[in-house]
C-alpha cells in the first residue's frame, strides 16, 4: 500500500530527505503535493489488489520480479534526468545491500499476506510501519518521545492486536506475515534515515528495485507459473503502476514538506476497503473498521509530531 508496501513494500520514507531536495513553498505547490500524494496512496493500493487479484497460484518470487522489472519502466525519465549511469554513484554499498536484503523480505512477506487477508486487513496492517519504525528509532536512534507519542504508539498497536485476534482476523498466518512485513519495513525505514543524508532517492530506489529484480529471478527456475495472457497484463500492470506510485510520492515530497505529505499516505487504506467491495465483494467487518481506525490515527499523529521535532 508511505508505501506504499512496498511494500508501501511500499518504499515512501526514502523519498522524504533526499540530500538537496528539501521541499520549498510556491504557490500551487501545496495543491500538487496533495494530488500526487493522494494519486499515489491510489497507486500502491491499486498494485496491492492487483497482486492479490492474482491469486495464490502464482509464487512470491515471479510476483517479485514482475514487480520491481516493470516498476523500472516508469522510471527510466527520472534516472535519465538525474545522469543516467551516475545514479548508480555511492558512498554505502553495503548499506544499500542490507537495506535491499531486508526491504525483499518484507516485500516477500507483503505479496505472501496479500494470498490470505482480505486488502484491507493486509493494507492496514502494513500501515503499522510508522508505528514500529518510532519505536525502533526510539530504542536505536535514541530519538526523544514524548508522552502524546507514546499514547499515540500504545493505541496504534491496540488496534494491531484488536485486529488480530483470532475470532476476528481473516487469517492469522497472513496477519502475522503482514505484520511481519510491517516490521521489516520498519528496519528499512531506520536504515534510509542513514543512508539519506549522502545518497539520492533514485540511487536508493534504483538499487532496490534491480536487487528485488535479482532475487525474484533467481527464484524463477525453482518455481515458476507460466502467465495467461490476462495475467501477464496483471503482472506487467503491478510492476508500472508500483513504479507510478513511486514517482508520484517523489513528486509529493518535491512540493511539500513530509509533515503535509505523510498523513495522506493513509487515503490508502480507504481506497483498500474500496477496492475490497468492488473487486472482491467484501465488505469490511467489525474488526477491521476499528483497527483501520486505531492504527490510521495513531500513524498520523506520530508522522505529525516526527516532523515537528
Amino acid at each position: 500500500m508511505k508505501r506504499k508496501v512496498a511494500t508501501k513494500t511500499d518504499l515512501q520514507s526514502e523519498l522524504k530527505s533526499q540530500p538537496g531536495s528539501g521541499s520549498t513553498e510556491k504557490p500551487g505547490s501545496t495543491r500538487k503535493a496533495v494530488e500526487c500524494a493522494l494519486l499515489s496512496a491510489l497507486g500502491f493500493s491499486l498494485m496491492f489488489a492487483l497482486i492479490k487479484l492474482l491469486g495464490k497460484g502464482y509464487p512470491a518470487g515471479e510476483v517479485l520480479f514482475c514487480r520491481s522489472f516493470f516498476a523500472l519502466i516508469p522510471l527510466i525519465p527520472v534516472v535519465l534526468r538525474e545522469g543516467g549511469l551516475k545514479v548508480f554513484e555511492t558512498k554505502r554499498p553495503l548499506m544499500h545491500l542490507t537495506r535491499s536484503l531486508v526491504g525483499l523480505s518484507s516485500a516477500v512477506l507483503c505479496i505472501e499476506s496479500l494470498k490470505l487477508l482480505p486488502l484491507s486487513e493486509a493494507t492496514t496492517l502494513f500501515y503499522a510501519a510508522p508505528l514500529i519504525t518510532t519505536v525502533l528509532a526510539i530504542l536505536t536512534l535514541g530519538e526523544k518521545v514524548t508522552k502524546g507519542k507514546v499514547v499515540a504508539i500504545i493505541v496504534g498497536f491496540l488496534g494491531v492486536i484488536y485486529m488480530m485476534q483470532p475470532q476476528l482476523s481473516s487469517s492469522i498466518p497472513g496477519a502475522l506475515m503482514a505484520l511481519a512485513s510491517a516490521v521489516s519495513s520498519g528496519f528499512v525505514y531506520i536504515e534510509l534515515r542513514k543512508m539519506s543524508a549522502t545518497e539520492k532517492s533514485i540511487t536508493i530506489v534504483v538499487y532496490f528495485m534491480l536487487a528485488c529484480s535479482l532475487g525474484g529471478l533467481l527464484s524463477l527456475p525453482f518455481h515458476m507459473v507460466v502467465p495467461t495472457v490476462q495475467d501477464a497484463f496483471i503482472l506487467l500492470g503491478i510492476g508500472v503502476i508500483g513504479g507510478m506510485a513511486q514517482l508520484s510520492m517523489t513528486d509529493a515530497y518535491r512540493h511539500a514538506p513530509a509533515s503535509t505529505v505523510a498523513p495522506l499516505s493513509f487515503s490508502a487504506l480507504v481506497w483498500a476497503a474500496l477496492l475490497d467491495i468492488v473487486l472482491f465483494s467484501k465488505m469490511p467487518g467489525q474488526a477491521a473498521i476499528v483497527g483501520t481506525c486505531l492504527i490510521a490515527l495513531s500513524g498520523i499523529f506520530v508522522v505529525k509530531q516526527s516532523n515537528k521535532s
